[in-house]
């Protein structure tokens, strides 16, 4: 299934579920790989049950995100007959993805070590929660619970006055699918040069871990970073969040408070505030930096943000709206960029999607519906040499 692409006839089977792995395998389909997505028999990968009213039809937004121009086959890989047809699957493949627990892919003969054994060629990618290795490495996880909380970024975001940040749906989740994508590109750059396949092993941990880095790597050499304070008390009173006259917020970062004050204040209409003594410096800007918030707050309170914005703009200030999803799905920069485009959900619905965040210039993303459950179970099977009498058989076996 390819109109061409980057990875065409790059051969993509998927046994996964929620976001992580299905992004994954999303994104090669997006390049042009052939994706076949294995779902349990009698049941379906529970991504399909985020579901919101569209036009009147019920759109699986979240798993049409990830699923984009897949085939679904089902299987029942609790009996031989569905493990022969994945064994089958995998010997005809270029990349297998999964986010099985390694005691399930061990049962079913299709571990790691024992897949690329038998099939040299194959890229195994395998996304985990806590990493291959240690004693949580069995551990249920999520990306709320691997990539964020345990990597150290809902505690990073606490302020001295709040518990811990919350994740939002799935923010570990995706980030880790665009990881996952590339080290599958450079294991198949490596078995082109080399003749071999492999295991790439991408984990939630890791990638909260990495997301995280900053924080992490001074605590690694002994200077963790303090808690951060609440947006009045921040050191910098360039570096923080303030509220506009229309209730709308703005974020700041501008580091150097001698290169930028001057020009904030113009900007706020505040020019007295250039002299002030108690700014008068960067050091005092910081020693003062409750007092410089409060006036700048005291000043942005009164212009809207549609206003404000083209005032900083004009000194080339480093500054972005704070938008929440709303604000992001309107936003005409990222409709200009391509980032949403216009696709053809399988209910006949067009609906908007995201696009990935990895592309070729010369090259656009392919979309297509993400497929019904067990769509293609015939079709695929056919093409693996079975003929009608074996999946009849199969299908008496309890393959599927």
């Amino acid at each position: 299934m390819s109109d061409g692409g980057t990875l065409a006839g790059v051969r993509v089977v998927e046994l996964a579920s929620w976001f992580m792995v299905p992004g994954c395998a999303g994104i090669l389909a997006s390049f042009g790989a052939d994706v076949v997505k294995v779902e349990p028999a009698g049941s379906a990968d529970p991504a399909r049950y985020t579901r919101i009213p569209v036009d009147g039809e019920p759109i699986d937004v979240g798993f049409e995100l990830v699923n984009n121009r897949k085939r679904s086959i089902q299987l029942d890989l609790s009996s031989e007959p569905g493990v022969e047809v994945i064994e089958r699957l995998i010997a005809g493949a270029d990349v297998f993805v999964t986010n099985v627990r390694a005691r399930s892919l061990e049962r079913m003969g299709i571990a790691p070590g024992e897949a690329t054994e038998r099939h040299q060629r194959l890229i195994y990618a395998h996304g985990t929660g806590y990493g291959a290795e240690g004693e949580v490495a069995g551990r249920p996880a999520f990306d709320e619970l691997a990539y964020w909380s345990r990597g150290g970024i809902g505690a990073a975001l606490q302020t001295d006055d709040s518990p811990p940040v919350q994740l939002y749906s799935a923010m570990g989740d995706l980030p880790s699918a665009v990881t996952l994508v590339g080290g599958i590109a450079m294991a198949l750059y490596r078995r082109e040069r080399e003749g071999r396949g492999g295991i790439v092993d991408v984990s939630l941990y890791g990638g909260g871990l990495w997301a995280n880095g900053y924080a992490v790597s001074a605590a690694l050499v002994g200077s963790p970073p303090r808690p951060q304070s609440g947006r009045r008390y921040r050191v910098n009173p360039l570096y923080t969040s303030y509220r506009c006259g229309d209730g709308r917020w703005v974020q700041f970062a501008m580091f150097q408070t001698d290169r930028f004050w001057p020009a904030v204040c113009e900007a706020i209409e505040r020019p007295g505030l250039v002299d002030d003594e108690r700014f008068a410096t960067h050091q005092l800007r910081m020693a003062n930096g409750v007092q410089a918030f409060d006036e700048l707050q005291a000043a942005i309170g009164t212009i809207t943000r549609d206003d404000l914005g083209p005032r900083l703009d004009a000194h080339d200030l480093p500054w972005s709206p704070i938008f929440d999803a709303v604000d992001a799905a309107a936003d005409e920069q990222a409709r200009v960029n391509g980032y949403f485009p216009r696709k053809q959900h399988r209910s006949g619905t067009a609906i908007d999607t995201i696009a990935p965040p990895l592309r070729l210039r010369d090259e656009p993303h392919q979309f297509g519906p993400a497929p019904e459950v067990g769509e293609h179970t015939e079709e695929v099977l056919l093409e693996l040499g079975y003929d009608w009498d074996d999946i009849a058989t199969l299908r008496e076996r309890g393959a599927f």
